[in-house]
């Protein structure tokens, strides 16, 4: 059976579930300075997530604008 690129990559990308981008920053951002156990069991609102990363980019992290725009996205999400 022949199947055409266009329908191979079609279903590769349905099979191969993409890593979340946000998750990608959180992890290599945040685990700059600490580890990801300071995550677990905080369930913030978006506001509060700005309030508490705001300290932390003004002391250096690096990320930019859209950046930071999805490392919220992704804390308030998980």
């Amino acid at each position: 059976m022949f199947i055409s690129l266009a329908v191979f990559t079609a279903l590769l990308a349905v099979a191969t579930p993409s890593k979340d981008r946000g998750r990608e920053l959180v992890e290599d951002v945040c685990t700059y300075c600490h580890n990801l156990d300071r995550l677990q069991g905080k369930q913030l609102s978006r506001e509060e997530w700005r309030g508490l990363t705001k300290g932390m980019i003004s002391e250096g992290a690096p990320v930019t604008d859209e950046e930071y725009s999805l490392i919220l996205d992704y804390l308030v999400k998980n």
